[in-house]
C-alpha cells in the first residue's frame, strides 16, 4: 500500500506544480522581480548563518522559491524534490532569476538523496509542511544527519502538530480536537479538489495521503543521530492553511480567529551535527 500512497502523492505534487506557479499565495512574478519568498521567521533565525559561500541542501524544495531565496544571500544551494515537473519548473526559476550557477536541482526520492547527492552540507534546511508527506522520519532523520557535515546546522520551519489536529468541519468555530496526535503508520487519505494554493483549481489527481507526527517523534531519531538541539520555538502564527478557523490579519500571518494567539500554529527547530 505504501508504493500506492506515495505514487497518489507523488502525481498530486506533479500537477500541482502548474497550479502553484499562477497562484497568488505563491507570487512568481513578485519573485522574479526580487521578493525574498521566505518568511520573517527563517529570516530572522536562520538567516544570519547562511551567507556567502555558504552551501545549503533544501530538502522537498517544491519549484524552489525559497531554495533561491537563500542563493540571492550568497549559499550555493541544492534543492531535491521527488516530482520532475517542480525540479524542471525550479531550473527554469533559476534561469530566469540569473541564480542558475548558484543553484542545482535534483529530481530524487528524499529517502534516496544522500545516495544520489554523495555529499554533505553546512545547511540542511526543510520548511512548512514537508512532514506530512514522510511516512518514517527515523529514515527521514538518518538523510538530514548524513547530508549535514559535522558541525552544519539542521533547521526546520514547520506547522505545529497541534494545529492538524483541530477540527477543520462543522465544529471549527469551537476549536474542537478531533484528529488523532498518535496516528501510527497508516496515512489520512483525503479525496478533494484544489490545493492550499488554490482551493478553486481544477485537478485530475485529487487523492492524497498524509502522515501526522508529534514532536516526539520528530526530535527523537534526530537526537539519536548526534544532532544536538540548540532551540525550540513555538508561534501562535502560520500561513499557507486553508482552515476555516484562521484569519489573516495585517501583519501577513494566519492567527486563530477572534483575536486569540494562546494556541501554537507553527514551530521552527535549530539542530548542530556534533563532530564524533
Amino acid at each position: 500500500m505504501l508504493e500506492q500512497y506515495l505514487k497518489s502523492n507523488l502525481a498530486w505534487w506533479d500537477e500541482a506544480v502548474g497550479v502553484h506557479v499562477n497562484a497568488d499565495l505563491y507570487d512568481v512574478e513578485g519573485f522574479r522581480r526580487g521578493r525574498d519568498s521566505l518568511t520573517a521567521i527563517e529570516r530572522d533565525e536562520l538567516g544570519p548563518l547562511v551567507g556567502e559561500g555558504t552551501t545549503l541542501l533544501h530538502l522537498q524544495c517544491h519549484f524552489g522559491m525559497d531554495t533561491l531565496s537563500w542563493a540571492r544571500r550568497g549559499a550555493t544551494v541544492t534543492g531535491v524534490d521527488f516530482s520532475g515537473k517542480a525540479v524542471a519548473q525550479a531550473r527554469r526559476l533559476a534561469d530566469d532569476v540569473g541564480l542558475s550557477r548558484r543553484a542545482t536541482f535534483v529530481q530524487s526520492d528524499l529517502y534516496d538523496a544522500p545516495d544520489v547527492l554523495d555529499r554533505q552540507f553546512d545547511v540542511v534546511f526543510s520548511s512548512w509542511g514537508v512532514l506530512i508527506w514522510l511516512d518514517d522520519l527515523e529514515r527521514w532523520a538518518d538523510v538530514v544527519a548524513r547530508c549535514l557535515r559535522p558541525g552544519g546546522v539542521f533547521y526546520l520551519a514547520e506547522f505545529h502538530p497541534v494545529v492538524m489536529l483541530i477540527d477543520d468541519g462543522e465544529h471549527a468555530g469551537e476549536l474542537r480536537l478531533t484528529w488523532p496526535y498518535f496516528q501510527g503508520r497508516e496515512p489520512n487519505r483525503w479525496d478533494e479538489q484544489g490545493s492550499y494554493a488554490d482551493p478553486r483549481a481544477q485537478m485530475a489527481a485529487t487523492v492524497t495521503y498524509e502522515w501526522q507526527h508529534g514532536f516526539a517523534e520528530i526530535l527523537t531519531p534526530l537526537l539519536g543521530r548526534g544532532l544536538r538541539l540548540d532551540y525550540l520555538h513555538e508561534f501562535p502564527v502560520t500561513l499557507g492553511l486553508e482552515m476555516p478557523f484562521l484569519e489573516r490579519r495585517d501583519d501577513g500571518w494566519q492567527h486563530l480567529k477572534g483575536g486569540r494567539d494562546d494556541i501554537p500554529l507553527s514551530f521552527s527547530l535549530k539542530m548542530t551535527k556534533e563532530a564524533r
